[in-house]
């Protein structure tokens, strides 16, 4: 959950979000959040890269509490925060949320991204 979190959402490099795009996710993953739902590994990291270059551009994830778990289930809250000039997060979340995930195959099979706050 960390890894999605951290080293999809967050990762700017295309090439290095695509191999954990690949070692994480199923071949057919189906990825849903407020806008969409696709599906695929290869749709699923163009969409990561077309909102990290657009609405998520300057804005960063953290991490907004443990990873919760029961059987193949996963659960990770998050916030976005605009980054700093040191290139880190700021303390002041502009959006908040969570991820969920169901694991298969020790891949996530599906993901769900749920928007708990946002600005209207």
């Amino acid at each position: 959950m960390e890894e999605n979190l951290l080293a999809v959402f967050n990762e700017r490099d295309p090439q290095r979000r695509l191999t954990v795009v690949r070692r994480n996710y199923a071949p057919d993953v189906r990825w849903s959040d407020p806008e969409e739902t696709v599906v695929g590994q290869d749709r699923l990291h163009e969409k990561a890269q077309e909102l990290l270059e657009g609405p998520l551009s300057g804005l960063t994830f953290t991490q907004a509490g443990p990873v919760y778990q029961t059987a193949n289930l996963g659960l990770l809250a998050f916030h976005i925060v605009p980054l700093d000039r040191a290139g880190a997060g700021s303390s002041a979340p502009l959006i908040s949320g969570y991820d969920v995930a169901i694991v298969e195959d020790d891949v996530i099979a599906q993901l769900f991204t749920v928007i708990a706050n946002a600005p209207h």
